[in-house]
């Protein structure tokens, strides 16, 4: 038999189409969804070939350890979020390629055509039975207690989806041997599903291989035979649970997983407070601040260059520019007025102030206050000046401030030895690792 390496397969394709398009920064939905049609025929062909399922580097984690979580932990997550259903049983089998071959009496063969033993179509998909409901049905018939079978109609009275006294010998048979091949293909599944779901609460990195992984012993309970966790059913049991490779976009410690319900316990302490002070002062009073940091000078990161030219250099104003940058107060507010009439600036100069040239050619105006700083970053010498300068002379009677946990706003006496004496003021710090956005 031939063998097929997905690799080469794609540095063919690279040469075919390389000279007539180019790679976008983002792919398409329309490139996202023939991906997934060519992988899909792409796995096809490795299964009917001779090619093993190689671990690569990323893969050799070796089994993921789950240790810590039980699954009646996880059976409260994902009975609240019915993850362990994925889409129709028909789905998960309706394509017999997708699903484990069916081995001969002699030979095993994972090649051989699978021609399943498919329910009858006369009987709708609401009457389809699990293996609990087999087995419960099959004991009420046969009353092992009295030794003496109950009459079909007494049976019917009791498990409506009961056709006939065939239908019960063979769910006997079926129940002899485990249950039926569907029945055995979904223990699979389910325990399968159970290992992914777990994993992901966990946060861990799952690949196609730690599928295999746990469909393999989760066979061995159940002992169907010919059954290899083939990338036909890996693929079948992601689309079934609507899995998809996805870029990894957020690293997050086992740390910071551990110190989540205490961040959120601490979001949830902050909205309240917030919304005490809001229904006992209203909305005007209250105003929220934060810094941002803005470049000197703003240049696109990729241009047009020959293929093969190395470095790919581009033109600027100074090298300084590109990497330094100033920072923006801004201050808004859920009133009435919404903005604070003063935008306060912070450019970086290295001795903290203005020399004469720049501080007679700086462009001025009455909604700006420019200061400088040797950093380009609100220090505590800044924001002091900003909390008498800019925001205290246009407050009324109450301030309420909602700043973030950034340090310098932590020496609060400083700030109210600047305050004026008829202004009522109270700072409210959000917790770090924490956004109060969309919260209502």
């Amino acid at each position: 038999m031939y063998s097929i390496n997905p690799l080469n397969v794609l540095k063919l394709l690279e040469e075919e189409y390389k000279l007539r398009y180019q790679p976008d920064d983002a792919p398409s939905d329309a490139d996202k969804q023939l991906k997934d049609l060519i992988k899909d025929l792409i796995d096809i062909k490795i299964a009917r070939s001779d090619s093993p399922v190689l671990e690569v580097e990323e893969d050799l984690q070796g089994d993921l350890q789950l240790d810590g979580l039980t699954f009646d932990d996880f059976e409260k997550t994902a009975g609240g979020a019915d993850l362990l259903n994925g889409s129709a049983e028909r789905y998960f089998f309706e394509d017999d390629r997708l699903n484990e071959p069916v081995t001969s009496d002699t030979e095993p063969s994972s090649h051989e055509i699978f021609v399943p033993r498919l329910p009858d179509s006369r009987v709708p998909s609401s009457q389809a039975v699990n293996l609990d409901y087999k087995k419960r049905a099959v004991d009420y018939w046969c009353n092992d207690t009295a030794k003496k079978r109950r009459s079909l109609s007494s049976v019917r009275n009791h498990f409506t989806k009961v056709r006939d006294e065939r239908q019960l010998r063979d769910w006997k048979k079926q129940l002899a041997g485990g249950g039926s091949r569907f029945d055995k293909l979904k223990v699979i599944r389910f325990e399968t599903a159970k290992q992914y779901f777990m994993a992901k609460q966990k946060r861990q990195v799952v690949k196609d291989l730690n599928l295999q992984r746990w469909a393999i012993p989760a066979n061995n309970d159940v002992d169907l035979p010919g059954f290899t966790a083939s990338p036909y059913w890996v693929s079948k049991f992601k689309r079934y649970y609507g899995i998809f490779d996805r870029k990894i976009t957020k690293f997050v410690t086992k740390k910071s997983l551990e110190a989540a319900p205490q961040v959120k316990q601490s979001a949830e302490e902050c909205v309240a407070l917030v919304r005490s002070r809001i229904a006992e002062h209203g909305l005007d009073c209250l105003w929220n601040t934060d810094q941002s940091g803005v470049g000197y000078e703003m240049r696109p990161g990729r241009t047009l260059e020959q293929k093969g030219v190395k470095p790919v250099e581009a033109i600027t104003q100074s090298e300084n520019s590109m990497t330094h940058s100033y920072t923006v107060m801004m201050t808004i507010s859920p009133g009435t007025r919404k903005f604070h009439p003063i935008l306060f600036i912070t450019p970086k100069e290295e001795k903290g102030v203005f020399g004469p040239i720049v501080s007679k050619t700086m462009f001025k105006a009455d909604d700006l206050y420019i200061t400088a700083s040797t950093s380009g970053k609100m220090t505590k010498k800044p924001y002091l000046e900003w909390s008498e300068k800019v925001l205290f002379p246009h407050m009324e009677d109450r301030c309420i401030l909602l700043a973030d946990s950034w340090k310098t706003f932590t020496d609060q006496d400083a700030v109210i030895e600047l305050k004026p004496e008829e202004l009522q003021y109270e700072m409210i710090t959000i917790p770090p690792k924490i956004s109060l956005r969309g919260r209502k």
